[in-house]
């Protein structure tokens, strides 16, 4: 009896087995069907829209959010770290993007940062107890490179570019130990993009058409207090170029050296030959090629006052698509003006401060056809009366947000002072975009009684601006611009135009104003 197995007994125990294995294959039929179910919704879906998924892994989350955070200010990125771990992670990233190495900090301690977050740039400040050597041994991922003010030898940048081959950017500020020779070591840089160089002394042809020639991926190229008096580039010859951005700022380039770079450079958006007061340059050296400025989109050319009346002309005619004009003190004329005025559909930016052959007639003609001017400069030496400011022509640049307008003659024409401020306060009120607005003269009249009031139209005023002002602000007149303007955030005015005690008026009852 012992040995026999009672049938009820072994039926009891094999039924959950059973039953488990039935469930499990229940389950699994229902998958099947679910899925095929799905397939067949898709088969049958395909072209119909499907919301985007958003993505599983936290990495790519990270990376999106890197990619936004590191287009904000260093004040944003420290509120962003408290945030998340993920927040963290991405801010503490952007934060590290740029290590900048001040003569505050004697030993180098951004390293271990360097090393653990796999930073791309180092910014040296000031510092001219720096151990280029270090950075030559620890830092060999760099992307981009500032030397500002540091005793930089040749040999230890020798050093850091050979440690770090995939620069791209590089700026060297008032490194006056360098020679030719770190200009020669630079064209080991084949990658390079971004040039910046700021008051290098030493400087020849060799050196600048060897990094031309040995760089051609260079497309921003900014030469500052360089000296290029001597330098002709006529060994350059037939090299294309990719430079789109190119500055030659108080540096006295040669006719020659201006001619062949322009050559070379069919790409060109932005070009700069910003206070070279010396520079002789004819329509030869700034139209090497009849179509090379198709592209340009920003032209300064401020105090070159060496460069005559028609070569200025000639690159206007030619500059159908800019954006960003600065002529501030240069020879244009009325004509010139009127070949702005016709190209101007995509102009933005204007600096005619301190033109002495423009008039009032060829600036009315340009402002009533630009509509899209953001920024306008139309500073002198009371060459530019109230005529402008005509009732019967109005100004198209309804967008206008910054206005500089300071020494109009607020006296001509006719010798009516009150009429003329009328019309400029009316024309003034009427640009209701205006944020940045700074007048002054020695005829300038800010009353109420001259139509001050006016002005209070303008309610998206953020910054005030009053210079060479005749008279001092009347106490009616301090206290309009105290309640007027709640967007205002900063008013500048001469101390003879505005005593202590009503500087402490304004700074009790308007606190968050910036004074000055």
């Amino acid at each position: 009896m012992t040995n026999q197995r009672t049938p009820t007994s072994s039926s009891a125990s094999a039924s959950p087995s059973r039953k488990v294995k039935d469930k499990d294959k229940s389950k699994n039929r229902n998958k099947n069907d679910s899925r095929n179910s799905i397939n067949n919704d898709n088969d049958k879906g395909q072209n119909e829209w499907q919301p985007p998924q958003q993505p599983k892994s936290p990495l790519a989350i990270e990376e999106v959010l890197y990619e936004i955070l590191s287009r904000l200010d260093k004040h944003s990125l420290h509120s962003c770290v408290s945030v998340n771990r993920v927040f963290y992670r991405a801010a503490v990233r952007a934060l590290w993007t740029t290590v900048q190495w001040k003569s505050s900090l004697a030993n180098p301690s951004f390293l271990p940062e360097m090393l653990r977050y796999g930073h791309n740039a180092i910014e040296l400040q000031d510092n001219f107890d720096a151990d280029l050597d270090i950075i030559a041994e620890k830092c060999t991922r760099l992307r981009e490179l500032r030397l500002v003010w540091t005793q930089a030898t040749d040999p230890k940048l020798h050093n850091i570019l050979v440690a770090s081959p995939k620069i791209s950017s590089l700026y060297l500020y008032n490194c006056k130990p360098l020679t030719t020779l770190a200009l020669s070591h630079i064209q080991a840089l084949s990658g390079l993009k971004k040039l910046e160089l700021k008051n290098m002394l030493n400087v020849d042809e060799a050196s600048i058409a060897g990094i031309l020639r040995s760089c051609p991926l260079i497309e921003h190229l900014v030469l500052e207090d360089v000296r290029l008096g001597r330098v002709a580039l006529d060994s350059l010859g037939i090299t294309p170029l990719s430079i789109k951005t190119l500055a030659l700022t108080r540096s006295s380039p040669t006719g020659s050296f201006v001619r062949n770079v322009l050559r070379n450079s069919p790409m060109l958006r932005e070009f700069s030959l910003a206070r070279n007061v010396h520079s002789a340059l004819s329509v030869e050296d700034l139209l090497p090629e009849p179509d090379m400025y198709r592209y340009l989109i920003n032209l300064n050319l401020e105090s070159c006052k060496s460069i005559p009346s028609d070569a200025l002309l000639s690159v206007l005619r030619l500059c159908v698509g800019l954006e960003r004009i600065n002529l501030c003190g240069t020879w244009i004329d009325d004509a010139a003006l009127d070949v702005i005025a016709s190209n101007s559909h995509k102009l933005t930016n204007l600096n005619l401060g301190w033109c002495a052959q423009i008039t009032d007639a060829g600036l009315l003609r340009m402002l009533t056809v630009s509509r899209n001017l953001v920024f306008l400069d139309i500073s002198s030496h009371g060459v530019l009366t109230a005529g402008i400011f005509r009732p019967d022509l109005m100004w198209a640049c309804s967008r206008l947000q910054t206005l500089i307008m300071v020494g109009i003659d607020m006296m001509r024409p006719g010798g009516r002072a009150q009429i003329n401020h009328g019309m400029m306060f009316d024309q003034l009120s009427r640009l209701s975009c205006l944020q940045d607005l700074a007048i002054g003269g020695p005829y300038l009249d800010l009353r109420l009684e001259a139509g001050l009031d006016k002005m209070g139209k303008l309610d998206n005023l953020e910054s005030f601006r009053i210079n060479h002002l005749q008279n001092a602000l009347g106490e009616d007149e301090i206290r309009w611009l105290v309640e007027v303007w709640p967007k205002l955030k900063r008013l500048k005015v001469e101390l003879a135009a505005l005593s202590e005690p009503w500087r402490r008026y304004f700074r009790r009852r308007r606190p968050h104003l910036v004074l000055g």
